[in-house]
């Protein structure tokens, strides 16, 4: 459910702090499993580390720690290496999952089936994109005339597809890596999307974004800075601006977008993870920097 911002930060939750202990065992849970997962990437064993990071995404999504709770559980000092690490593992996991993908729906006889006729991982990774874009489409309001841009569009371009089959729209796929963007084409020309997504392999901060009304940065995307910069520069002041990021214990996922990253916008509203989900979306609105501040 999307929630207003208030005061330029996410509307505070109560609720009472765990005790050190409890923090303490908790902590040593998540260290020991983002190590297990470590360690059977080191030792080339792949079927250990999913387990590991199946295990750890469970504990991160449990929601054991309220708001607060979570919020000192990542600002721990002795946290800062392992948070790195994970998201270090997860990030490059995701790639991998998404190259499994990518190799099935060029092997598939119906590709178009097997997005929804597919395995439980699948199924449940797929799932997770699907409620997300549902929740961007309604958070930006995209409708069928809306030219959406998005920035770190990846190889499995799983977003576009649903704001497509949403909403109606057209998208550009924006992605920095020459071979992710080959991928993403692929897939796109073999499950017949070629008409209203179209990949382009470039950085985010050179787009010139005066033809869209609608641009999604990814959690992934980066220089975040001068992706933000270039946005601030080009968009059309009317368009709607929205970017991914992560709170609380889902910041071992993903590296959360940090707020001067996104200057000289800020968030107006939220769509906030819950349950499964992993990703939090702001909608952002262009302010009037101080003489002075940075951009």
């Amino acid at each position: 459910m999307e929630e207003r911002i208030q005061d330029g930060g996410p509307l505070e939750l109560g609720g009472f702090y765990a005790s050190s202990e409890l923090l303490e065992r908790f902590s040593n849970q998540v260290q020991s499993l983002i190590g297990a997962a470590d360690r059977a990437a080191a030792n080339g064993n792949p079927e250990g580390q999913f387990a590991a990071l199946l295990a750890l995404e469970s504990v991160l999504l449990s929601d054991l720690l309220n708001e607060q709770e979570a919020s000192d559980f990542v600002s721990r000092p002795e946290m800062q290496s392992a948070i790195k690490t994970s998201q270090r593992i997860f990030a490059a996991f995701e790639s991998r999952l998404e190259d499994a993908f990518v190799a099935d729906i060029a092997s598939v006889k119906a590709p178009r089936r097997y997005l929804s006729d597919c395995d439980s991982v699948t199924r449940n990774y797929l799932a997770r994109y699907r409620a997300l874009a549902a929740a961007e489409v309604a958070l930006a309001r995209v409708g069928p005339a809306d030219r959406v841009a998005f920035v770190g569009a990846g190889a499995l371009p799983i977003t576009a597809l649903e704001y497509i089959r949403t909403a109606g729209c057209h998208v550009d796929g924006i992605e920095i890596l020459g071979e992710r963007a080959a991928a993403a084409e692929a897939v796109i020309e073999r499950l017949g999307f070629a008409e209203r997504l179209t990949m382009i392999n470039a950085d985010g901060s050179t787009i010139d974004f005066s033809t869209y009304s609608v641009i999604l940065v990814g959690v992934l995307a980066e220089p975040k800075a001068a992706i933000f910069a270039r946005l601030a520069a080009t968009a059309a002041p009317e368009a709607r601006v929205i970017c991914r990021t992560t709170e609380g214990l889902r910041q071992l996922i993903y590296r959360p977008t940090a707020a001067g990253a996104l200057l000289p916008y800020q968030a107006q509203a939220i769509n906030r993870a819950n349950g499964f989900q992993t990703l939090s979306t702001l909608r952002l609105v262009q302010i009037a920097l101080k003489p002075g501040a940075a951009a």
